[in-house]
């Protein structure tokens, strides 16, 4: 909508039928002002748009295939906008012709861009870059002061996609090493660092879990002729073994029996849990409804996993794997079928979910005052409670020891303002 300064009347230039929507930000004027770019969201898409400051129809942008767009900035006396996006990995900023849609990359780094504004001349561009720094640390709850580093901050993203403890005590993570998404082990001190996968540019390996009683590490994996689904390697990286072959399969659980691998599927637009022999065979499903992110009791009776709070909601609005923006937790039989109990979790709650080791409770990071710590959810009942009392940062991943340690993939996320010259 517009409005005069003086108040004389708002305008309605462009609209939507629910579910689909408008991002109330970015959006952006034309130098000229006759023509304002916005992102139109629907159930499966974030599509860049333009329409006229008189109204009438909306016109999307062909061929801008971007997952999020989290600024727009005209270039002065041209059809051109530079957009600060999501098309794969990170956030960059991209180049975008209103004439057919044509898409050129601008910068290729680790970093991520998420606001973007061009001078007068459009020959510089004055953009927001912040750094994801990742460390895996080991820490035991109340005394958060004695944590211990184990990978420095770095942009690896070491245990963002996923970390473990193994049985003998060691620690798999994941970790990006020239834009190579690879699994890797270290002992619980960060000493030996190795790494157990070998991919390039074109495959990739992410979310490890080591079986609880050893002899193999199950995980997401894709590579040019397959799309993510679970595998299995030995504890040394040896002898990997496709076990799924679905549309997208991810968030791997291995029992403690280590005979089952539980997973999420995503078939046509709904994620299901599914479970497969950890040695290979046909896949069972377990539910049948939204269903995400399991984690298998300690007692291998019990399966928990998150739900969509609210149902129809535009999966390209959320920030998360599954689509959903806020969610819940339940319970269900490792058998499978309806939930034997649900509890409603506070909406700064993420993934993932893992049980504590004593069976008593669920635990998950939750997001306080911009900062992460673990909560749990006590499955007899009650309210939330915080296990660990952090004062910064925020939680990507993490797992639990037999011994009652955290180990915890922490992200903290410095910002500066950088000119760019010459991109064009």
């Amino acid at each position: 909508m517009t409005a005069p300064l003086d108040d004389s009347g708002e305008r309605v230039l462009v609209s939507y039928k629910a579910p689909e929507g408008i991002e109330a930000y970015p959006y952006s004027w034309s130098p000229d002002g006759k023509t304002l770019a916005f992102e139109h969201v629907s159930l499966e898409h974030q599509v860049l748009t333009t329409v006229a400051a008189e109204g009438g129809q909306a016109e999307s942008v062909a061929g801008t295939h971007l997952g999020e767009i989290r600024d727009i900035a005209w270039l002065p006396g041209s059809r051109h906008l530079v957009v600060a996006g999501l098309q794969s990995g990170s956030f960059q900023l991209y180049e975008i012709s209103l004439e057919g849609g044509e898409l050129r990359q601008i910068t290729h780094d680790l970093s991520r861009y998420t606001g973007v504004r061009a001078s007068a001349d459009g020959k510089t561009l004055l953009a927001l870059q912040e750094q994801l720094l990742f460390a895996v640390q080991v820490a035991t709850p109340g005394r958060e002061t004695e944590v211990r580093t184990l990978s420095a901050g770095n942009q690896t993203r070491d245990g963002a996609n996923g970390v473990s403890w193994t049985p003998d005590g060691k620690i798999v993570y994941s970790s990006v090493h020239n834009g190579v998404f690879d699994i890797w082990e270290m002992g619980a001190d960060g000493s030996d660092p190795e790494r157990l996968t070998d991919n390039d540019t074109s495959s990739g390996s992410f979310e490890p879990v080591a079986s609880p009683r050893g002899g193999f590490i199950a995980f997401a994996h894709r590579d040019r002729t397959h799309p993510l689904n679970i595998w299995r390697m030995d504890m040394d990286g040896t002898n990997a073994k496709q076990l799924t072959q679905g549309e997208r399969d991810i968030f791997p659980a291995v029992s403690p029996d280590g005979q089952w691998v539980v997973f999420t599927s995503v078939q046509g637009g709904k994620s299901v849990l599914m479970k497969v022999p950890s040695g290979g065979g046909p896949t069972s499903q377990l539910t049948d409804f939204d269903s995400s992110s399991p984690s298998v009791s300690p007692d291998g009776k019990w399966i928990a996993y998150l739900y969509p709070a609210a149902q129809n909601e535009p999966r390209s609005l959320a920030s998360n794997e599954t689509g959903w923006r806020s969610w819940g937790l339940a319970i269900i039989p490792f058998a499978g079928g309806q939930p034997a109990k649900t509890f409603p979790l506070p909406p700064t709650a993420d993934p993932p979910l893992v049980w504590t080791p004593n069976g008593r409770a669920v635990s998950f990071p939750n997001l306080v005052n911009g900062v992460h710590n673990i909560w749990e959810q006590p499955v007899a009942g009650g309210p939330l409670q915080p296990v660990t009392h952090f004062t910064s940062d925020r939680i990507r991943g993490f797992d639990w020891s037999s011994d009652g340690r955290l180990a915890v993939s922490r992200e903290t996320e410095p910002a500066d303002a950088v000119l760019i010259k010459s991109f064009q």
